[in-house]
């Protein structure tokens, strides 16, 4: 686990619940952190302005409003924050698309449960290192 004093906020965009629910659990083991959710990208948005998180972790293929749309959103009242696309797409044009807008990381979710969470486990390491106690 990444042994961090102050709770990293992570806001968790995806319209599976059951994702949802596994994606956080190993967040919640990996890192200390508050998660908040959304099922689509005009919650993201929403959610995004009211909570303020520090990493967002955004599905594409979602209903309502899709994550490069919100993608591009979101860059604008959030430009220095992390966004991590979480996402079963592979085409390429929709990873440029992705790029283009702003997506700091890609994160594959068709992967093996173990995968998945190693993969979060060192994007978490990237944009949030170890911090040290006070002395």
């Amino acid at each position: 686990m990444i042994n961090r004093i102050n709770p990293v906020k992570i806001l968790l965009v995806d319209d599976e619940t059951y994702m949802r629910v596994f994606v956080g659990q190993a967040l919640r083991v990996s890192i200390n952190c508050t998660l908040l959710e959304a099922r689509n990208g005009e919650e993201a948005i929403a959610t995004c302005e009211a909570g303020n998180p520090d990493l967002i972790i955004l599905d594409i293929h979602m209903p309502r409003m899709d994550g490069v749309t919100a993608l591009g959103k979101i860059r604008t009242l959030k430009p220095d924050t992390p966004v991590v696309m979480l996402t079963s797409a592979s085409e390429e044009a929709v990873v440029e698309s992705c790029v283009t807008a702003g997506a700091s990381f890609f994160i594959r979710k068709d992967v093996r449960a173990g995968l998945l969470r190693n993969e979060l486990a060192a994007m978490l390491e990237q944009f949030f290192p170890e911090e040290k106690a006070p002395q």
